[in-house]
Formats: structure tokens, sequence, C-alpha cells
């Protein structure tokens, strides 16, 4: 559409003539805006991986989903090894096959540094099915065993320089040192394969082979350690392919012990180009948007930016009553409708390109805003802007402006506008209800609904805050032990100033972290996988956690092999062992063969998060397998002490810097990514009021206006200024009722369904919905009060004579 110059300059001559109305548009179509515009830069950086690969919309990845004993299932982006042999041995139209094992992580030295890493084994097919750039040999680089490719990044943190290909470098824990036969140049583009080190699958050959280990290629019960990706083959049958795929892997099944949770595995492929953003799996590799949040956020922003246009809409309809004689003058110079209705349609657009304007640099304050999240860390944002992105922000406001304006020009086209206005906005859409009704309530019901999802959400969070485990313990540090001897740890770091008692435990409880075990009572009884965690002796009394029969470890820091268990309530119902007393002393068998007896048992207390439901407990002591030290600090100089503990790890362990942070932020961090939805939930709550608040205004505008004859008619017959305001505001709050009516039921839908997600939840009340109804209820009768305040101490001859 090309806009006429002479229809430009009249759409501003008129936007500059109603310079309320249009402060009002410009500033809601703004702030919409510049929410719109971030939501299309995120989503452009979404679908922005792995689109630099060959042939990619011809990669897969094999996704193995564990169908469970109990009926449930589980989607993993792992698969086992093995699997992905038979695919390329097997199935002709699978043209290349790469596996990525993650199993490859520790420590690089140097002669002078020493740098944790990340990294992945795989086979020369790596660099010819992936679009990464190497210097050095594709096909020899890892060929060989103890053959390595660093990344650019981790070259130059190791060495200084890239130019490192032939150097030698040594990883604790394998027998022979690492030569340097590639590096790859920086990622021509976003990926989700998160690496920082490459070594051959051959290492782990030669590897297994010196230690008699288990085979990662025959290994058929492991699906969690690899990632396979295979290409297929110009046109090949994907279903078939993957029923093939299962067919053959259904053998290998046969007979085969599986874990005590599995009954049976399928697996299917999943295109390259639909992994991120794509659906969450277990086991998923690298950052990047999920495609539920894509959609999230990109319905919020929908909502956000229509209900600008419907504020757009209303105001516009509202302004019309002064502009009708305007449009009658035109049609009586001989304008067509035509050009009435391109001449709205343009301001309309004319306001939208000045909101791009506005709303871009409110973008920018958005931006910095979104990056205070923790949330970004998973996203991995990488926000550039550049043409193709100016011309997407420019069609955006053009078809903003478009849908905006189009209601307003086709009811201020007709040939008689008057009547055609009054039919417009009085249409009954809903009963006793017109249009600009209908689309005010629509705004009130998404504000409603925002604020009580956001009161759901945030008193969810806390509650579950106060009932995990730890978070009552401020005062506790959590150190990370980073492989060092639990009892040389303690001896160093307990001798600070301000450290008062300690414990330690294998990993935090109240945490994601995870670790399970097989359990059997007898060797002929079935397996049951059991969360276990290793303490040392005064866990139990460090936490007050109380004993409902037998007693606590006792301190063995040379016990050579485990004697003793403890067990909670839920694991002595599950084992069906009789009551806690009956069930001391009974024997157990951990995993294959560890045999021990029950020492303890103690009350069921919450050790995952809220969003578990309580189940059996193994407590197991090994102060070797302790990895996390807890230190009671009482320290009136925090900042201090956590100095003196520094300096003291640092003479302890001079290669690894200390880690710690306070068990409560640790447990805070739980819930951070939830905590950040529900702030972009409340930013966008915010925004739809401020929004909300422009289009009330409209509508109390357009109320007083149309009304201001009736208002001096009944002041002049002896209506008092109150009386006047009930006239006039009554009409509002039919709308806050009608719009309760449709959030509050949506809202507990909605709500019940974010409440699923956690075991432990708030009980529904008043209170959940009470601050969303206040601060609709206010924010509405407040803007409104505004006007009808006016109208009601207006003089009544004034507007008499104005509207004759």
């Amino acid at each position: 559409m090309v806009m006429p110059f002479n229809n430009i300059k009249l759409a501003l001559r008129n936007l500059w003539k109603h310079k309320t109305f249009s402060a009002i548009n410009l500033l809601g179509l703004a702030l919409s805006m510049s929410v719109c515009l971030f939501i299309l830069l995120l989503i452009q950086d979404a679908y922005s991986y792995d689109r630099f690969h060959p042939r990619s919309e011809n990669i897969y990845r094999v996704v193995t989903t564990a169908h469970r004993i109990n009926g449930n299932s589980e989607d993993y982006a792992t698969s086992p090894y093995p699997f992905g042999v038979v695919a390329q041995d097997q199935m002709t139209q699978v043209d290349l096959w790469t596996p990525l094992i993650a199993r490859f992580s520790g420590k690089m030295q140097t002669e002078d540094k020493q740098l944790n890493f990340d990294g992945l084994f795989t086979t020369p097919s790596f660099f010819n099915l992936f679009g990464f750039e190497l210097e050095g040999d594709a096909k020899e680089a890892l060929s060989a065993p103890y053959n390595l490719v660093l990344t650019d990044k981790l070259a130059r943190k190791l060495f200084g320089d890239r130019h490192v290909l032939g150097k030698m470098i040594a990883i604790p824990g394998y027998s022979q040192e690492f030569r340097i036969t590639g590096v790859l140049q920086p990622f021509p583009g976003k990926t989700h394969i998160d690496f920082e080190a490459l070594a051959s699958v051959a290492t782990m050959e030669a590897e297994n082979k010196s230690r008699n280990g288990i085979a990662e290629w025959n290994n058929w019960k492991d699906y969690y350690s690899t990632y396979n990706y295979v290409r297929l083959e110009e046109g090949a049958d994907v279903e078939a392919i993957q029923t093939a795929m299962n067919d053959a892997a259904r053998p290998h099944y046969s007979g085969l012990s599986l874990e005590s949770r599995d009954a049976n595995y399928s697996f299917s492929l999943q295109p390259l180009r639909k992994i991120t953003p794509g659906k969450v799996l277990s086991n998923q590799m690298g950052k990047g948007m999920p495609l539920f949040l894509v959609w999230f956020l990109t319905g919020l922003g929908l909502i956000i930016v229509l209900a600008a246009i419907f504020n757009y809409t209303n105001l516009t309809i509202a302004q019309a009553l002064v502009r009708v004689k305007e449009v009658g003058v035109k049609k009586v110079m001989g304008a067509s409708m035509r050009q009435v209705f391109w001449q709205f349609i343009g301001e309309s657009v004319i306001m939208s390109w000045l909101a791009l304007i506005l709303g871009y640099s409110l973008m920018q304050l958005v931006k910095g805003a979104f990056n205070q999240l923790s949330i970004t860390e998973l996203l991995d944002m990488d926000l550039h802007e550049n043409l193709q992105v100016y011309l997407l922000f420019i069609l955006f406001s053009t078809l903003v402006g478009l849908l905006a304006g189009l209601l307003p020009a086709i009811t201020l086209s007709k040939t008689k506008p008057i009547s055609i206005l009054q039919r417009a906005t009085n249409y009954p859409l809903m009963k006793r209800m017109g249009l600009r009704r209908v689309l005010l309530v629509t705004q009130l019901s998404f504000t409603l609904l925002f604020m009580i999802l956001v009161t759901i959400s945030w008193k969810q969070v806390q509650y579950a805050l106060r009932v995990n485990f730890g978070f009552d313990r401020p005062q506790t540090l959590l150190v990370n032990l980073q492989d060092q001897p639990y009892g040389k740890a303690v001896a160093a770091l307990n001798q600070v100033p301000g450290v008062g008692t300690h414990t330690g435990i294998s990993i935090p409880m109240g945490t994601w972290m995870d670790a399970s075990d097989d359990v059997r009572t007898t060797t002929d009884a079935d397996k049951m996988g059991v969360r276990d965690y290793f303490i040392d002796d005064t866990y139990l009394d460090y936490f007050h956690i109380s004993l409902k029969a037998g007693k606590s470890f006792q301190n063995n820091p040379a016990q050579q092999q485990e004697v003793f268990a403890i067990v909670n309530e839920s694991f002595v119902h599950q084992f069906k062992l009789g009551d806690p007393h009956e069930a001391i002393g009974k024997p157990l068998i951990l995993g294959d063969s560890t045999r021990v007896s029950i020492l303890g048992v103690v009350e069921d207390f919450p050790f995952k998060p809220a969003n578990y439901k309580m189940e059996p407990l193994l407590l197991r002591y090994d102060p070797g397998r302790i990895g996390y030290l807890m230190l009671d600090v009482n320290s009136n100089d925090i900042p201090g002490t956590l100095l003196a503990l520094e300096n003291a790890w640092k003479k302890l362990d001079d290669q690894n810097a200390f880690s710690a942070e306070f068990y409560d932020q640790t447990i805070r961090s739980n819930f951070n990514n939830m905590m950040d939805l529900t702030r972009i939930v409340a930013l966008f709550a915010i925004l739809g009021l401020v929004i909300t608040s422009m289009g009330l205004m409209g509508m109390a505008i357009y109320n007083v206006e149309t009304k201001a004859k009736e208002v001096s008619i009944r002041k002049l017959l002896g209506a008092t200024s109150g009386e006047l305001i009930v006239f006039l505001t009554k009409g509002y709050v039919y709308l806050i009722a009608v719009a309760l009516l449709i959030a509050i039921p949506v809202g507990i839908i909605l709500g019940a369904q974010i409440l699923q997600m956690f075991v432990d939840r708030i009980p529904w009340g008043v209170n959940v919905f009470l601050p969303g109804i206040l601060i609709v209820s206010i924010l509405t009768l407040g803007t409104i009060g505004t006007q009808t305040w006016k109208a009601a101490f207006r003089n009544p001859v004034d507007s008499l004579r104005n509207n004759t």
C-alpha cells in the first residue's frame, strides 16, 4: 500500500489536532510494541540454532521413550550407543551416523594451568555430519586413541593462543596424555551441541580394555550417555525407518534385565531443526529456548498488542463523535467512501510507525531488565539486530496499524456516519454490551487473569521455599569439596574463626541433584530404585531429623565397607517391613551385592523440592562418598569469614577455586526459572493495567460526551453530584463483574495447571483472587472517576450550549 502524500499530511494534521487522544494511543501502542519487538528478537534468536550444518534438513537425533512399569513414560534426548551401530549397519536409508558420548569431562592440565572442561567422545564422522570448521586433518583428528580436539575458546584459555596442534595435555583419570590434533574455528552459528573438547571413541575403547570395563558399544541398558545422530538419504521415509529401528532393537532387549523402574523402550527420530526450540526432554544437551516458552511469550505478546489495538479502536470511536462533522463535510465536498477509509487507515498506520520509534527505544529497557533474569542463562540469548530484523519490525508495526484502524475506518467511511456509528458501538455482541464494552471487558478479563496467575505462582513458590529442606538454615554454607577428602577438608576449614558445627553429604538434599540405587530385601525379590544419600554421623543432629526407631551412624572414617543404612517411614511401608521398630536390623541388598542392615528409621521429611511426592529414602554411611561440606557460619563479619575460608581452601587445594554458597540460596535457585516466568507475567500484567487504564480513559471520555446533555438536564432537575457520579459509573461496575465472571474460572483452570507441578500446594482461597480484583477494581474506578468527577461538577448551562 502506497499512501498518498496528501493523506500523510492530513493524517499528521489530525493527529496533532487531537493531541490527547493521539498521546494516549501513541503511548499504549508503544508500550505493547516494545515488548512485542523484544519477543520478535527472542523468537528469531530461538530459531537460529543449527542452521549452519550441511543437509541439516536430513539430520535426526535418536530419542528414547522409557516406558515405566507403573504406566508412565519419559522421553530422553539420549539413546543406547549400539542403537546407532545397528541403524548404520542395517538401515539402508541411513547415510551417516555419529555418536556423541557425554562421558568426557574433568580437568585439563598444562605446565602452569588447570581448567575444568565439558566434552564429548565422538568419531571422525563428526566432521562429515556437522558444519564445524576444523584446523587439522578431519579424517585423522579423532581416529586414534588419545586424540583431542579443542574449541578455539578453550585452546586460548589453556595456552594463550590457538596454535596448539601437536601439543600434549594431561587429563587426570586417563592412563595416557592426550595429543591435540585439531582446533575448531569459532562456531559459524548457534548450536545445541554443547562442548569444549572432543576426544576419540577409540580412547574409550583403549581405556575400557586397560580396565576391563563394560564395552559401551554393547551396552543396550545405558540410554543415558549417548546422543545418536543420523543423516538420512534424500526422500527417506522417516516413519518406516523408525519402525525398522524399533524392530531391529527389540531382539537385543529380549531376556535383558532392565532397570527396576522400566518395562520397555521405544525409539523415534527428532529432526535437528526441531531440537531448539523443541519439546523438553530429559538429558537435553545445550541451551536455548524450549518450544513451550516460545508459544508462551508469543501468546503474552499477542494479548498485550491486542489490548493496545482495542484501545485504539475504542479511543478512535470515542473521538469520532467530534469528527462526524468533519467526515460529513468531506462527503459533501465530494470525498468518496474509499478516500475517507484510507484517510483513517493512514492515520492509524502513521500512529503505529510513530509508536514503533518510541517502542524501539523502550525495547532497549526491556532488554536490560530481561538480562537480569537467571532464565537468560538457560536461553543463551544473542539478540543481534540487522536489516532483516528492522524490516520485520516495520512490517509488524504496519500490520498493527492496519488492524487498529480497520474498524474505525469502516465505521466512519459509511454513507451515514452518525447512524452507522451508533449501530457499530451498540451492536449486541453480548447482551446489554456494545462492541466497545466487549473490547474493554476482554482487556479487563486478561488483566485480571494475569494478576490471578501471578498471585498463584508467587504464593506457591514462597510456600515451596518454606517447606523445602534446608531453607530454614540460612547460616549453613554449602562447600563443594571438588574431590577433596571429607576429613581433610573438615580439618582445614572448620578451624576458621566464625565457623561452628559441620556435617557432610554426597549431594545436597532439597535440590534437583539426584542419585539412586536398586534395593531388595532378599535375593529373589524384585529390585526397586530408591533415592539415596551418603551422610556423616552428625547429619541427623545438624538438621534436627528425628529418629522414629533405632539410632544414627557412628563416626568411623576408616570403614572399609558399608554395614548399616538408615531409611525413612515411607521406605518401611513400601518394603512392608512392619512398623519402624520391627524394621530395625532387617537386611537389605543394595545394587548388585552390597548387604547392609537397617540401623535406624527417621520420620518422613521433604528431602526433595516441593514438586516431588514423599517417597522411600535411603541414607548411607561412607565418608569417601561425601561431596559437600556444610558449615554453620555464625559470624558478625560474613565477608571476612568467607575470605578466611577461601584462604584456607587455597592451602588445601591450589588448583581449584573455592566454591561455596549459603544453603538457602541453593534452595532458592530451585525455583529461579519459575520465578522468572512469574516476573515476566507480572511485567505483562503491569503493561496490561497501564494499557487498560488508557482504554478506560477513552471509554470514560466517550461516556461523558454522549451523556453530557442528559447529565445537565438531571442536574438542573435537582440531581446531586453524588447521584450523577453513580449514574455515570454504574456501567463500569457491571463491566468489572462480567470480567470477574470470565477471569476467575479461567484463572482457576490455568492456576490448577501451575499447581500440578507441585505436590505440596497452597490451598485455594479468597487471598488468591483478592489482590487482582482489588487492583483492577481500584484502577478501573479511579481512572473513570477523573472524568465522571469533571462531568458531575461541570456547569450544566455550558454542557447544554455545547451540545445543542
